[in-house]
């Protein structure tokens, strides 16, 4: 049942590598897990969780979006945004001392970077952040048009992959994120459905209007356009029907028939494609670190990555990997997500599969054999596997039977 030359990663937190102890869980990694690398945050996002297997702060809160190394202040000479630093010092060293320890293992590191999701900053700079189309600011999520956002996540890049011993940037949250965010006590009262939330998710900042104007889209004809709709549906959402979850087919349908709407959403995806492309031309030139790229954040599934600005097509072609989340329970469904990413990435070699060991999304030691060897039919040899932390032991020993 064994995969012969297959790359096996474990996302992971530094908090809970220091808690576990370094070699030890390097150990486990490779002797029990069969495991050929590991994936450590090194920039994350704002996090509440339950860590069943911590000794302390079983439920624990990282303090806040921030990095997990000792940033290089000329890495960011070009912009205003700097890296906000964990303030739990004892975590900072964990990159630099989990490489050397994997090297003598003889596995791989790769840096788990989120990207533009980032709160701390989001705040400090909310001229840099996504901008709906009423004028509110979304803190959480930087804009990938905006170019001192540009020049912060080129400048985190080259700085993990310059001054650290890397196999790979595992790098998510590059594109637009919009309005759900699972924010503390996010409420919506109203009729609300996939429409509603795809334009409320569009970004109207200068960064993204000016974009626009060099697409020949009127971005501020536009943007009053949308305002009137999204007015009308909330003043008529008591008398539309309830939403249901869909296809996106009313989205399609609106699309179709608005083609400046069409054109502005071509104008994200570039903008995202162009981004990636100065990480690599800029931040890993030269460098033998590889980019693999998270196809999306919080759109599940392949067909909805393009919500989020991401064109797998284009970004399959500049980015060495595409990290495809494959969160189904179903290894049919895991299968069909694979099938469409590998057409539209290219082929085996440049797709990673994401799958979850969390509940319910796998059940048993049986599912995930099920998902992994669905995959493995069509040609997948790259997994990583979410997530250390959030598992007991029992779920990472399932690991040994892949």
């Amino acid at each position: 049942m064994t995969g012969s030359g297959e790359r096996r990663a474990l996302w992971i937190y530094p908090w809970d590598i220091l808690d576990g102890g370094i070699d030890a869980i390097d150990g486990r990694a490779a002797d029990e897990w069969g495991l050929t690398a590991l994936s450590l945050a090194a920039s994350y996002h704002s996090a509440k969780f339950l860590l069943p297997k911590r000794r302390s702060e079983k439920v624990f809160l990282s303090g806040g979006s921030a990095v997990y190394f000792r940033p290089d202040a000329a890495a960011y000479a070009d912009t205003p945004l700097r890296p906000v630093v964990t303030p739990r010092t004892a975590l900072l060293d964990v990159l630099d001392r989990s490489a050397e320890a994997c090297r003598k293992r003889g596995i791989g590191l790769r840096a788990w970077t989120v990207g533009l999701h980032n709160s701390r900053l989001g705040e400090g700079h909310p001229e840099a952040t996504e901008e709906n189309v009423f004028g509110d600011s979304y803190p959480w999520a930087l804009c990938p048009a905006n170019g001192d956002v540009r020049r912060y996540l080129v400048g985190l890049v080259r700085d993990l992959a310059t001054n650290h011993d890397l196999d790979a940037i595992d790098l998510e949250s590059v594109g637009y994120h919009g309005l759900s965010h699972g924010h503390h006590h996010e409420l919506i009262g109203i009729n609300f459905g996939q429409v509603d939330e795809f334009l409320m998710g569009l970004c109207f900042c200068q960064a993204c209007l000016a974009r626009a104007d060099d697409a020949g889209v009127e971005g501020d004809e536009l943007r009053a356009r949308v305002r009137a709709l999204l007015e009308a549906r909330f003043r008529d959402e008591a008398a539309m029907p309830a939403p249901e979850p869909g296809d996106g087919s009313g989205i399609a349908s609106l699309l179709a028939t608005w083609p400046e709407l069409a054109a502005f959403i071509r104008m994200r995806l570039e903008t995202v494609a162009s981004l990636v492309a100065e990480i690599k031309a800029d931040a890993l030139a030269g460098s033998a670190t590889t980019l693999a790229l998270t196809a999306s954040t919080f759109q599940r599934g392949v067909d909805n990555a393009w919500l989020e600005g991401m064109d797998l097509r284009a970004l399959g072609r500049t980015a060495d990997e595409i990290v495809l989340l494959g969160y189904f329970h179903d290894s049919a469904k895991v299968a069909a997500e694979v099938q469409t990413g590998l057409e539209m990435v290219g082929g085996p070699e440049r797709l990673v599969l994401g799958l979850s060991l969390l509940a319910p999304l796998t059940s048993s030691k049986t599912n995930l054999v099920a998902k992994v060897d669905a995959a493995r039919a069509l040609g997948t040899k790259k997994f990583s596997f979410y997530n250390y932390g959030f598992v007991s032991d029992v779920r990472l020993s399932w690991l040994g039977a892949l």
